[in-house]
């Protein structure tokens, strides 16, 4: 799929993981995910027939949870400090930040090509530009411009301090940043591997290359946050996860949501990750 195609997708997964205004509480999600973009009011009927699903599955009283989608880390923010939902699935990078002071614990992880990106590419067009060295002062347009601690110590593994390295501009979408670079409006961009093959089909883009490639980044988790849903619901709540995508009903909304499956929680793959962000 090319890039503008890849754009034509956009709404469906606004559809998918958007939300329905409603007060926080132990069993409410605070959704954040940002490959695809989205549209929180037009998803509201979809992120319903998620938590319906869940609802049944889980024997919660119908209606006894809600969701928001939040298309930026400052709406997140915002969101989880004044509305406290109980449950989130959220960016390797925004649970990261918020891993010790809210309490996170991952009860599944998401497993979707669509959703998460394995590994992240550097990438130019400028032939002078070789290596991360060469980008010193150059612009560099990410959806990750405002996580600058997850993009130094995670994608670049501690070889640069992001926020001093490079003329960060945060955009929503990866197709911005490809097209900013190939007008040379920016000097390099982050993409996903199979972002940048769509990439190098666009005129021009043959030009386009890594000159830094991540190692694998953490997976994105379904959280819960503190203690405001009980141990016995959150195992529940797991248990439910786990087999949705593999049920008739579940395995429609997992469709929808740009989800092969749930699966276990990989603790070594996250732990790595929290040593890596939190050294100092």
């Amino acid at each position: 799929m090319t890039l503008p195609s890849r754009a034509l997708a956009l709404p469906v997964l606004a559809v998918a993981l958007a939300a329905v205004p409603a007060e926080a509480g132990p069993r409410d999600f605070a959704i954040y995910v940002t490959r695809l973009g989205g549209d929180p009011e037009a998803a509201q009927p979809y992120i319903e027939k998620f938590l319906a699903y869940l609802e049944q599955a889980i024997g919660w009283p119908r209606g006894s949870a809600s969701g928001k989608f939040l298309t930026t880390r400052k709406e997140a923010l915002a969101y989880i400090d004044s509305a406290a939902p109980g449950l989130g699935l959220l960016e390797p990078s925004l649970y990261l930040e918020l891993r010790r002071s809210h309490g996170l614990e991952p009860l599944v992880q998401v497993v979707s090509k669509d959703l998460v990106s394995e590994r992240l590419h550097l990438v130019v067009k400028d032939p002078s530009i070789r290596t991360l060295s060469d980008l010193k002062g150059k612009r560099l347009w990410t959806t990750l411009a405002d996580a600058p601690v997850y993009l130094s110590r995670i994608v670049l593994d501690g070889r640069v301090d992001a926020a001093s390295h490079f003329e960060l501009k945060a955009i929503g979408q990866a197709m911005k940043g490809v097209r900013g670079v190939l007008r040379g409006e920016a000097d390099a961009t982050l993409l996903d591997e199979e972002q940048l093959r769509a990439a190098q089909k666009l005129d021009g883009g043959a030009q386009l290359r890594s000159v830094y490639d991540s190692q694998p980044l953490p997976p994105m988790p379904v959280v819960a946050f503190g203690k405001s849903l009980k141990e016995e619901e959150r195992r529940r709540l797991a248990r439910a996860l786990l087999e949705m995508c593999g049920t008739p009903k579940g395995a429609e909304v997992c469709r929808e949501m740009h989800i092969t499956r749930f699966a276990p929680v990989q603790g070594q793959a996250f732990l790595a990750a929290q040593k890596r962000y939190e050294q100092k």
